[in-house]
């Protein structure tokens, strides 16, 4: 794009310095310590088991277990949850191709807007928009993705009730699930609180101006001083977590996703691109939802395709309507994320196979069911939105 060295030095340094790069490297090494340290501790393990005694559906009680390790984004962390499910379904005549793709499916409910996944911190931080609004548009796509997982995956599973009761659910065991949901619980609080007061002060004239991605930053920190407490968890525990190789590779991953972003930007490549579509009669649309569908499925990672696709579409948004903008955004994501969960290379999928002994594409019909599900509604819900 001819771009000299002062250009092209000036644009890394300003995406290696930026405030938006800071705070999205804390957020994502925090998190990632946080997660490693609740699973050492047990608190995980805690957290699950203090829920699965309520229901006497094998079903929900597997359903439960996925979902809830999904709450903390870990590498490959279907493979945590994979016994849990095992253990519930394991008097049951169901494949192990269905015990797959239940434990890969609802593992990743949250994933569309959860703020403690990379993926999702990385595209609020190219989008340059508010948390809470990107939650707030993405949130409804968990609710489709369980719709579609019962449909496709649990339904085919037919009844798994147990002949005796549910426990009633005491005070003492709500109680003890709080407790151990209180890491999450405590970065959400933070989250609202702080947008919150931003809102209020906004309309007394007085703005709170701070970079959305320092609310989470506030919250974790909080977190992982709960966490530490609680668990009894030393300040050279935390340090060893941290110093970990994947946690070091992942933040460098992430300073060279913003670099790239920068350069994007400074050499107007976006611009030119957008007006060769145009030329060709290429729907901008077309290319908004291919682009992270080919990345999500080549390299089977969330911050995979947000890192190769948002930096090249984002700008083609063009819309001066903020829900317009979050619609084209979380359209994009949806489809980028449909590419991850149907990626041969998905180190979750991989390994939930490999742990129930499954065939890979004897599990797919019910992943690509759901997933279709999934990117009707986005396509047909969020279009309408853009159209009106």
């Amino acid at each position: 794009m001819g771009l000299g060295m002062v250009d092209i030095g000036g644009a890394i340094l300003t995406g290696i310095t930026s405030i938006q790069t800071i705070s999205l490297v804390c957020v994502v090494g925090l998190i990632m310590v946080m997660s490693k340290i609740m699973e050492e501790s047990g608190q995980m393990l805690r957290l699950v088991k203090s829920f699965s005694r309520l229901s006497n559906d094998d079903r929900t009680v597997g359903v439960v277990m996925s979902a809830l390790i999904g709450l903390l984004p870990m590498p490959g962390g279907a493979v945590f949850s994979a016994p849990m499910v095992d253990a519930s379904l394991s008097d049951k005549t169901i494949s192990g191709e269905q015990k797959t793709a239940l434990n890969y499916w609802f593992r990743h409910i949250w994933e569309y807007w959860w703020p403690l996944y990379p993926g999702v911190i990385l595209a609020v931080a190219i989008l340059r928009v508010e948390t809470w609004r990107y939650m707030a548009m993405a949130a409804p796509l968990t609710i489709i993705a369980v719709i579609a997982g019962t449909i496709f995956i649990l339904r085919p599973m037919g009844n798994q009730k147990e002949d005796k009761p549910p426990q009633k659910a005491s005070w003492q065991s709500i109680k003890q699930f709080i407790l151990e949901m209180m890491p999450i619980l405590i970065v959400i609080f933070t989250i609202i609180c702080t947008a919150a007061l931003s809102a209020f002060l906004r309309l007394l004239g007085h703005p709170l101006v701070i970079p959305s991605l320092l609310y989470i930053v506030f919250g974790l920190l909080a977190a992982m001083a709960w966490v530490g407490i609680i668990n009894h968890i030393s300040l050279s525990r935390f340090w060893k977590a941290a110093k970990r190789k994947d946690i070091l590779i992942l933040l460098l991953l992430i300073l060279a996703i913003m670099v790239f972003r920068e350069m994007m930007e400074d050499s107007h490549a976006v611009e030119l691109i957008r007006n060769e579509l145009v030329t060709y009669g290429i729907p901008i649309i077309l290319i908004i939802v291919v682009m992270p569908f080919i990345s999500g499925l080549i390299t089977g990672i969330a911050m995979g395709f947000v890192g190769a696709s948002f930096p090249l579409i984002v700008p083609m948004f063009q819309t001066p309507d903020m829900w317009n903008y979050l619609s084209y955004a979380v359209l994009a994501y949806t489809f980028g994320y449909m590419g991850m969960m149907l990626s041969p290379i998905h180190v979750c999928f991989l390994v939930t196979k490999d742990y129930f002994k499954a065939s890979l594409f004897g599990s797919y019909p019910y992943i690509i069911k759901s997933a279709l599900i999934v990117m009707t509604f986005s396509v047909t819900v969020l279009s309408l939105i853009i159209i009106f």
